[in-house]
C-alpha cells in the first residue's frame, strides 16, 4: 500500500529518467489482513523510453522513535517502456512485536499522522541498478493516495 510513493520516488532516482516520466494513475487496496499482509492495485505510466524493472523496496513505520513494523514488497512488478500499466502488488507485513502490531492498529484508527514512514525502493534499467531512500514521511502522504486507513480495517 505505501509503496506506490517508494516506486515513483526510485523511478526519480535514475539519472537518465526524470520523476515526470512516471504518472500514478490510480491506486486502490483489493485486500487487507494485519496477518497475511495486502493485495495493492495501482496504475502507472511510463513515458520514458526504458522498461523499468521494481525489484523491491521495504518501508519501516515508527511512532515517535519507536518502531512499529515493515512493509514489503514480495514480487518485482515490471513497468513496460511508453505505457500505462496495471499492476499488481503482494504486499507483506512484519510487526517489531505483537504489541506493536497492537500498537499499529490503535495508531491507524485514532491518530495516523503521528505515525512516520522510512524505507528503499530497488529497481533495474537494462542491467542498471538504483537504489532510492525516504526518510521520515508523514503517513498522510499515503493516505492521500489510498484513503482512510479504518475503511480497510474493517474488512
Amino acid at each position: 500500500m505505501v509503496l506506490a510513493v517508494a516506486i515513483t520516488s526510485l523511478l526519480a532516482g535514475c539519472n537518465f529518467i526524470s520523476l515526470n516520466s512516471f504518472v500514478l494513475k490510480e491506486a486502490k487496496i483489493l485486500s487487507f489482513d494485519l496477518s497475511k499482509g495486502a493485495v495493492v492495485e495501482m496504475t502507472i505510466e511510463n513515458k520514458s523510453l526504458f522498461k523499468v524493472t521494481v525489484l523491491g523496496g521495504e518501508l519501516a513505520a515508527d511512532l515517535k522513535g519507536d518502531p512499529i513494523g515493515e512493509v514489503f514488497m514480495k514480487h518485482p512488478v515490471v513497468l513496460p517502456r511508453k505505457s500505462t500499466t496495471t499492476v499488481r502488488l503482494d504486499v507483506g507485513l512484519r510487526f517489531a512485536s505483537p504489541l506493536a502490531a497492537l500498537k499499529a492498529l490503535g495508531v491507524l484508527t485514532s491518530s495516523p499522522e503521528s505515525l512516520m514512514i522510512s524505507g528503499y525502493g530497488e529497481g533495474k534499467i537494462w542491467f542498471f541498478k538504483k537504489r532510492y531512500e525516504r526518510r521520515d514521511v508523514p503517513i498522510s502522504k499515503f493516505i492521500s493516495i489510498f484513503g482512510e486507513p479504518k475503511e480497510y480495517l474493517n474488512n
